[in-house]
C-alpha cells in the first residue's frame, strides 16, 4: 500500500512537467519563403526605372505588429523561421514620403498564414504604387509668362518646376493641380486625377488671338503608361509571362515545354553537388537558384545544356559574367538531373 502511494505521488508531481513539455513540443516552428514573380515585378517600361529585387526593403510582421524581419530582400534568408500564425509580408523599392522627381515606388503586400511544421510560400507581384506627371512647356507659353514657374500640388505636398525641367514628378495617387505663378500672382491651369501606375505627359502651350489671349493644354495620351501585369495564380507555364519559379519547378517534374525563371548560380559537378564559386570546370549544365545569391542546392534546379547555341550562350565556363544573371528557360522538367530536380531539352531562353 505504501509503495502504491509513493508511485501515485510521483506521478502526480510529474503531471505538470509532462503537460508543459507537451505544450513545448506542440509549439513547432513554421517558415515563410518569399519570392518575386518577376525580378522587380511588372514595372515601368523605362529600363532606368526598374529596381533590382535584392534592393527592395522587405518587412515581415506578425499579427501583433511585432517585426520578424526588416531589411534588404537580398540579405534575407531563403526561409524565415516563425511561430505559427498570421503574418504580413510587404516590400517596397524605396521610401516615398513626399512628392519628388524621378522617384517611382514599387511594392506589394501579402497576408500569409503559417502552420506548425510547414513552409508557406509568398510571391510578391510588385507594381508601381505612385503616379507621375510630366509637364513640357512650349515656347509660346514661356513667351506669355517669361518670368513664371509652374506649381504642382497633390497628395503629400507640392513641387515647383521651371520651364527647363523635363523630369517626371511623382505623387501618391489622387488629384494633382497645376498652376502658374508670376510676380506673386498664382493662376490655376488644370487638375488631373491619376491612379497608381499611371504616368501622364502634358504639353503646355499658349495661343494669343487679336485682343485676347488663351492657354491651351495638349494631353499627350500616348505617354500614359500602364504597367504590364503577370497573371498571378495561373498554372499554365507554357507562356513566358506565366513562368514558374525555381521552387515551383522542383515540385512539377514531368511537365514539358514550360518556362522557368531563376538565377544562374553555379554548375552541377557530381550527384547532389553544385559548385557555386568560379572557376567552373563544366560547360554541359548550369544551376538555377531562387535568388542571385543562392548557395544551397535545395533552392536550385539543374539545367542540361545540349551542345549548340544554347550551351554556347549559357555555360559558365565560356561566359563567367553570367553568374547571378536572371534568365527564363523553356524545357522539360525532370525529377532528377545530377540528383537534383532539373530541366532538360531546353529549346529557348531569354534574359
Amino acid at each position: 500500500m505504501r509503495t502504491f502511494f509513493r508511485i501515485f505521488l510521483g506521478l502526480a508531481a510529474a503531471l505538470p512537467v509532462l503537460s508543459s513539455c507537451q505544450g513545448l513540443f506542440g509549439d513547432r516552428q513554421g517558415s515563410i519563403r518569399i519570392s518575386f514573380l518577376q525580378d522587380s515585378g511588372p514595372l515601368s517600361t523605362r529600363a532606368e526605372d526598374i529596381p533590382h529585387a535584392d534592393d527592395f526593403i522587405l518587412t515581415v510582421s506578425g499579427s501583433d505588429g511585432g517585426i520578424v524581419y526588416e531589411g534588404r530582400f537580398g540579405d534575407s534568408p531563403e526561409e524565415i523561421s516563425v511561430k505559427p500564425g498570421s503574418y504580413t509580408v510587404s516590400a517596397v523599392s524605396a521610401e516615398f514620403d513626399a512628392p519628388a522627381y524621378d522617384a517611382p515606388m514599387f511594392g506589394d503586400t501579402r497576408i500569409v498564414v503559417v502552420q506548425a511544421g510547414e513552409t508557406a510560400g509568398v510571391q510578391l507581384n510588385c507594381r508601381q504604387l505612385n503616379c507621375g506627371i510630366r509637364l513640357l512647356v512650349d515656347d509660346s507659353f514661356a513667351g506669355l509668362f517669361p518670368d513664371a514657374e509652374l506649381l504642382l500640388d497633390g497628395p503629400g505636398g507640392s513641387l515647383r518646376q521651371g520651364y527647363d525641367e523635363t523630369r517626371t514628378a511623382f505623387f501618391m495617387p489622387g488629384t494633382i493641380s497645376v498652376s502658374v505663378k508670376e510676380s506673386g500672382m498664382e493662376q490655376p491651369l488644370f487638375t488631373r486625377t491619376l491612379r497608381e501606375q499611371q504616368i501622364l505627359s502634358v504639353n503646355i502651350s499658349a495661343s494669343v488671338g487679336e485682343g485676347s489671349g488663351g492657354i491651351s493644354l495638349q494631353i499627350d495620351t500616348s505617354r500614359i503608361r500602364f504597367t504590364e501585369n503577370y497573371l498571378y495564380g495561373n498554372d499554365d507555364a507554357s507562356e513566358i509571362e506565366n513562368a514558374m519559379s525555381v521552387m515551383q519547378a522542383r515540385e512539377r517534374a514531368g511537365e514539358e515545354d514550360v518556362w522557368v525563371c531563376g538565377y544562374i548560380v553555379g554548375v552541377a559537378t557530381a550527384t547532389g553537388k553544385i559548385s557555386f564559386e568560379p572557376p567552373f570546370g563544366k560547360d554541359t549544365n548550369i544551376a538555377l537558384g531562387l535568388r542571385s545569391g543562392t548557395a544551397d542546392k535545395d533552392y536550385c534546379i539543374t539545367v542540361e545544356l545540349k551542345s549548340g547555341a544554347i550551351r554556347d550562350g549559357l555555360n559558365l565556363m565560356s561566359n563567367p559574367d553570367l553568374l547571378g544573371r536572371r534568365v527564363y528557360m523553356k524545357g522539360d522538367l525532370v525529377s532528377s538531373y545530377y540528383g537534383i530536380p532539373g530541366l532538360k531539352n531546353v529549346s529557348e531562353y531569354q534574359f
